[in-house]
């Protein structure tokens, strides 16, 4: 056994070196947060901008007006973290395709920022893999915002359709209609009959059907 001892140093050096070991890669003590974009994303001291893991707010207006609860979420997330030290913790993913750092973030008192906006119904949870260790604790926060239409809640649940397809593995769902629901492959595809069953087991919504 000892000759593969080399190997097993080397191969856990190269995971540590390249944040393979999701959830376990810190960053560098804590650092200031400088600007804030919207519910979910934020601008540290080194300019990097920084998009919570694991979650996902309303949209600000972009091309059309604001989301339902958009500002909400912007103004609760600046009052807790602007001018502030945080600590970021990363997955495996440690970049979206905005070139956006992916982080949990937490005050230096610990307070976890991401589950504080699940908690308020100022977002949803937003799978990225199984590899996600705080997916549970955040699916747990957003159903007991759920249960009290906090937030969100009270609208996202109104209009539903009677079928909902969605890929068991990348954990989206779309609309009956939807033409990236229908390439599901029958393997991946499960069903839902509202969106609220999708919700509740940590599914969220299309980006271009918006179900």
């Amino acid at each position: 056994m000892k000759k593969y001892t080399p190997l097993i140093f080397f191969t856990l050096i190269l995971c540590l070196s390249f944040g393979l070991f999701p959830g376990q890669i810190l960053s560098a003590g804590s650092v200031r947060v400088t600007g804030v974009i919207d519910g979910d994303t934020i601008i540290i001291g080194d300019g990097q901008r920084v998009r919570y893991l694991g979650i996902n707010t309303p949209e600000k207006e972009k091309d059309g007006p604001a989301e339902f609860m958009a500002q909400e979420a912007y103004w609760f997330n600046r009052k807790l973290v602007l001018n502030k030290e945080v600590r970021l913790v990363y997955g495996l993913e440690r970049r979206d395709r905005f070139d956006r750092v992916l982080a949990y973030v937490f005050l230096d008192n610990g307070l976890f920022i991401n589950g504080e906006l699940v908690k308020k119904g100022l977002a949803h949870v937003l799978y990225h893999g199984p590899w996600m260790e705080r997916f549970g604790e955040l699916l747990q926060l957003q159903r007991e915002a759920m249960k009290d239409f906090r937030g969100i809640w009270a609208k996202a649940l109104e209009k539903s359709d009677e079928n909902y397809r969605a890929h068991v593995h990348t954990r989206r769902f779309h609309r009956s209609d939807c033409s990236l629901g229908e390439k599901i492959a029958s393997k991946n595809l499960i069903r839902f009959q509202t969106k609220k069953e999708a919700y509740w087991q940590g599914y969220s919504p299309c980006r271009t059907c918006k179900p």
